[in-house]
Formats: C-alpha cells, sequence, structure tokens
C-alpha cells in the first residue's frame, strides 16, 4: 500500500501547489491533460479486466499466436503496475486542484469591508482571548448559513468565518482590570444572528508571532488553506433555536466531563484527556514547547491507543473467562489411527480437545463504535482520525481473522484521508502525526535489537527509550523547520511524561465509567451516595497526577540551554532528513548482515 499512498500524495501536492499560485487554467492544454487523464484511467481498467484471474485455463489470441492469462500477466503484469500508480497519481492531482477550486475565491463569497445580516452557526468551542487594549472576547470559528446585505433578500452561505463576540466585562461601578469577563455561553451547534461588518486576513499575522516569523508566515495563506477568508468582530447578536446533529451533540459531551476539573491542573486534564487547550495559559504552552511534551496536549495515537486497547480488555474479558472455565473442563477424544500413516500415529491416540476464540471478535467492533465516539467528543482532527481510522482496519482485520501489517495500515490510513480532504497534506498535525508513526515504525525494531535485554523491567524501559528516539529522530527536521525549536531534553522528557500521560488516561477511563455508573444509577432511583465519592476521589486522582506532570515538564523546561532556537531552510531540513534516511538504510544493513 505504500507506493499507491506516495502517488496519491505526490499527486495532490501537484495539483494543490499549481492549483493555489494558479498556473493552471482550464483552457485547451488543461482539457488537453483531463482528457488523457480519463484515457489512461479507461486502458487501466481494462487491463484489469483482461487481465483479471478466472478459473482454468483460458488463452487470448494476440495476432497469431496464442498466449495465457498467466503469461499476460508475467510478461506485462508490471507495466500494468506502474501504469496504475501513474493514474492514481494523475487522479490526485485533479482531486487536489479540484479541492483547491472549491475552496478558492468564489463569486458568491461575503466581500470584506462590508456590513450585513449574518446567520452563523458555532463550530467549535469558544477561546477567551484579549487584546492590547484589555478588551475581552471569545473567538470561535463559524459556518455562515445566511447573510442578507439590505435586510430583505437573503443569499444563503456556504464558508467558514472566524468570529470575535464581544464579552460584557463593561459594568458601571466597577473598574475594568477588576472584572470577570462574563462568557457568553455558545457551544458547537448554537445558531445566532447578527449586523456586522466583515473583514479579510490581509496584512494579518498571528497574535504573539515574533517579527521575523510574522514576516516569512503568511497568515492569509494559512487560513485560506483552512477554508477561513473573513472575521468579523460581534458586539450585539440574537440567538435561534436550532436543531443539533448528532456530531454536535457528542461534541457537547466536553461540557459536563470537565466540569469538575479546576484550574491548571484542570486545564492540563483538559488537554491530556480531550484535547482541549483553550484553558491553558501562555506560560503553560510555553512550558510544554520548550520541554518537548506538547505532543501529549493533542489526541494522538497515543491516547486512542491506550483507550481502544483498555476498551478491548474489559469487552473481552467475560469471553476469555468463558474460554477458560471451558478449557479447564476438556476431554480425551479417542481417534483411530489410519493404517496408511502408521509411521506417525499409534494405533490409537489421544488428542486434548480445543475450542476456538473467535467469539470474542464482538469486543473489537463495539470498541471501534466507541472509539470513533470519543474522536467525536474530542474533534476530528487529522491526528485523531489517522490513529481511529489504523485502529478501524486493524480491528476488522482481527474481525476477519487475517493479520494487518503496520506500514500498509498507515498507507491506507493516509491514502483515505488525502483523498476524503487534499488540504490535510497542508496540516502540520497531519504530518506531525503520520511522519511519527513512520518513524517508530522503521527505527524501533532496529533500535530494539542493539541490546538484548532480558529482564522485564529493564526490557520495558529501554523500549520505551528506543520508542522516544525513534520518533524524535524522524521528527526532528520538521519540527525544527516549522517552529524553529529543538528541544534538548526532549527525549529524556517523553521517557517520564509518555508512561505518565497513559497512567493519566487510564484513570480518565476510570472516570468515564464511574460517571456512566453514577448517571445510570441516578436513573433507576438507587443510592448514589457511595458513587459520588468514587467520583470525587477518581477526580482528586486526576488533578493530583496532572499536577506532578506539570512540575516534572518545569523540571525539564528549567533546565539550562534548552530549548535551541535554531529554523532550518529548506536546503538543510533536506539534508537532515537525508542524513535520517542514511542512518536508516545504515542499521537496516548492519541487521541483515547480523541476521
Amino acid at each position: 500500500m505504500l507506493p499507491p499512498a506516495l502517488a496519491v500524495i505526490t499527486g495532490t501536492l501537484g495539483g494543490l501547489f499549481l492549483g493555489e499560485r494558479e498556473l493552471v487554467r482550464f483552457d485547451r492544454g488543461a482539457l488537453v491533460l483531463l482528457y488523457t487523464t480519463l484515457a489512461l484511467l479507461l486502458v487501466f481498467l481494462v487491463s484489469l479486466r483482461i487481465f483479471r484471474r478466472r478459473p482454468g485455463h483460458v488463452h487470448k489470441r494476440f495476432g497469431s499466436p496464442y498466449i495465457s492469462q498467466s503469461q499476460l500477466r508475467y510478461r506485462y503484469g508490471l507495466i500494468v503496475y506502474y501504469a496504475g500508480l501513474v493514474v492514481l497519481c494523475c487522479c490526485a492531482f485533479w482531486n487536489g486542484l479540484f479541492q483547491y477550486a472549491t475552496i478558492g475565491p468564489a463569486p458568491g463569497r461575503v466581500k470584506a469591508g462590508e456590513r450585513n445580516i449574518l446567520c452563523l452557526r458555532v463550530k467549535e468551542f469558544p477561546v477567551p482571548v484579549v487584546t492590547a487594549s484589555g478588551r475581552h472576547y471569545e473567538r470561535m470559528e463559524c459556518r455562515l448559513v445566511i447573510y442578507s446585505p439590505d435586510g430583505r433578500r437573503q443569499i444563503q452561505g456556504n464558508e467558514n468565518m472566524l468570529v470575535y463576540v464581544a464579552v460584557d466585562n463593561m459594568r458601571k461601578g466597577y473598574r475594568q482590570d477588576t472584572m470577570a469577563a462574563k462568557p457568553t455561553g455558545l457551544l458547537p451547534g448554537d445558531v445566532f444572528m447578527t449586523r456586522s461588518r466583515t473583514f479579510s486576513f490581509a496584512g494579518d499575522s498571528p497574535a504573539g508571532a515574533s517579527a521575523s516569523a510574522a514576516s516569512s508566515f503568511d497568515y492569509p495563506r494559512y487560513m485560506a488553506r483552512r477554508g477561513f477568508y473573513c472575521r468579523t468582530y460581534v458586539y450585539d447578536y440574537r440567538r435561534i433555536q436550532s436543531e443539533l446533529t448528532l456530531y454536535e451533540r457528542l461534541r457537547r459531551l466536553r461540557v459536563p466531563l470537565t466540569a469538575h476539573w479546576e484550574g491548571e491542573a484542570g486545564a492540563i486534564l483538559s488537554g491530556i484527556c480531550l484535547g482541549d487547550k483553550s484553558g491553558l495559559g501562555k506560560d503553560v504552552r510555553e512550558r510544554f514547547n520548550v520541554a518537548g511534551a506538547s505532543h501529549i496536549l493533542a489526541v494522538s495515537g497515543l491516547h486512542v491507543g491506550a483507550l481502544y486497547g483498555s476498551l478491548v480488555f474489559v469487552l473481552g474479558l467475560p469471553g476469555r473467562i468463558r474460554e477458560e472455565r471451558r478449557y479447564k473442563r476438556r476431554r480425551r477424544i479417542t481417534v483411530s489411527a489410519v493404517p496408511e500413516y502408521g509411521q506417525i500415529a499409534a494405533a490409537r491416540s489421544q488428542i486434548l480437545k480445543t475450542y476456538s476464540l473467535s467469539g470474542g471478535a464482538w469486543a473489537h467492533v463495539v470498541a471501534l463504535l466507541l472509539i470513533w465516539s470519543y474522536a467525536a467528543v474530542v474533534g476530528f482532527s487529522a491526528s485523531v482520525m489517522r490513529a481511529a481510522l489504523m485502529l478501524t482496519i486493524y480491528g476488522a482485520g482481527r474481525v476477519l481473522g487475517t493479520r494487518t501489517h503496520g506500514l500498509n495500515v498507515l498507507s491506507l490510513a493516509a491514502l483515505i484521508l488525502v483523498i476524503a480532504k487534499p488540504m490535510n497534506l497542508y496540516d502540520v498535525g497531519f504530518q506531525l502525526s503520520f511522519i511519527a508513526v513512520l518513524s517508530l515504525m522503521l527505527f524501533f525494531p532496529l533500535f530494539r535489537n542493539l541490546l538484548s535485554v532480558r529482564n522485564a523491567i529493564w526490557k520495558y524501559l529501554w523500549e520505551l527509550f528506543c520508542c522516544s528516539l525513534s520518533v524524535q529522530l524522524g521528527t526532528t527536521w520538521l519540527v525544527a523547520g516549522t517552529f524553529g525549536v529543538i528541544p534538548l531534553y526532549g527525549l529524556l522528557c517523553n521517557f517520564f511524561v509518555v508512561p505518565f500521560s497513559a497512567v493519566i488516561l487510564y484513570g480518565f477511563l476510570l472516570y468515564l465509567v464511574a460517571m456512566g455508573v453514577h448517571a445510570v444509577a441516578g436513573l433507576w432511583g438507587l443510592p448514589v451516595l457511595t458513587l459520588e465519592n468514587v467520583l470525587k476521589t477518581v477526580n482528586l486522582l486526576l488533578h493530583y497526577l496532572a499536577g506532578i506532570l506539570d512540575k516534572a515538564v518545569s523540571l525539564f523546561s528549567g533546565l539550562p540551554y534548552t530549548p535551541i532556537r535554531y529554523q532550518p531552510d529548506f536546503i538543510e531540513q533536506f539534508l537532515m532528513l537525508w542524513c535520517t534516511g542514511y542512518l536508516y538504510f545504515f542499521l537496516r544493513e548492519r541487521e541483515e548482515l547480523k541476521g
């Protein structure tokens, strides 16, 4: 699956690159290229039809001689395979080009600078922001439903918009700097109407960016890749009743889950368990970035894998107990020996009756449904989608009784995400997630085999070190080129932070179970006092663990010579990547010679 995935990624990047710079115009040349792609696709499908496997010995006549289908596949199969990769790359090119055309400038888009009546639907949870003048806003990503320039003519809208809703902190008799901002209470799925003016992102730069970084970072292009072309400031609005979708209902489950999480430890818990970093202060984020532990604040394969493994274990526990009891009640069956196999078996042999374990496949199905529900609560970010897709492919293989190769699973997940949404290729989270998993698959077995450790504890620590080293080695070139930071002690920090965050995730799973049992007991009218005490105890334990994790990150971020501020250019990034690849091939050749 790796070559098809690389063909799709290459073609999609080419389509996005040319479409973004308007280097391809739909004139006669573009139409010829499109018709050529369709012709190649047709030829490839016909070739698959001819080369398909059928029972019997089928011959085809090509000219005067007859040739069998097996000979056709032997002679021309590799050519058809490479032709298929070319066709896949061309189709991906047009997919990326058309994807940019759908998000590019459109005639019906709201024009910047004009005052319109806007009907907006909230997509994400609001994030509190404070301007330089001390004015409080809540920044939220919204979807435009309807807009009207004159109040009479309504125009259907279908675009994203970045909205800043002013928070009322100007009460009479109080100083502005001593007033707590009153939140709007807007949640995903809420619809409101307002009359405001829209502004484009031209000339904007992200808040908090330095002058050099702002000059090299194209903020309007970054927002355009995410589908945002304008922003607006709202000072007065009116809510409208609307029906919530299933996804919006799942997203709102974050509110009761985080209702008892307070303070800085609660904000860290929200980041680790739900990927919500809106409550984290700037200093906390800086500490995690400097220490090289910011990846645990974004829900990824570590979180989803830990929850999936726990769910499969808990759901499959009754089946394993039942199979264990059935195995203990085994009985002997007498089998008569066949005369022609007399050398293998005795005249009468005794064997033990065994049972199949395929009855526990339903646990994977239920676990996958819960994992996708968790992904909806967190938000379908690129890293969550990658982890959920890989687990789905793995779980489907377990249910069907087939083996799955890790690299094929990763390639298939990348292929699905790129085809569904080509703009994912420009998402840093998407890039880091796939490169980290790829480097883990490639380097981890090589590093692990450098030492032979027999003790279970030392073996676990050695494998944890190899895992952290593999990920950091594969992602250093991308992290340094994107963020301009190389965490000096990131390897040592992850050596402690990764298993500790896994403990917090297992505690979060216990917290979810306690909340579910408490809710069911309340519905059935059962006594809930004991359950409330258990819930409070688990909540206090989670806060305590989050506090320890924060102290550990603060310790690593306060060490001398951290971090290294270095942002390589394209040539330096390529050299770093080349050195990483050379190290991989060197270690693999050493492993082959050793074997």
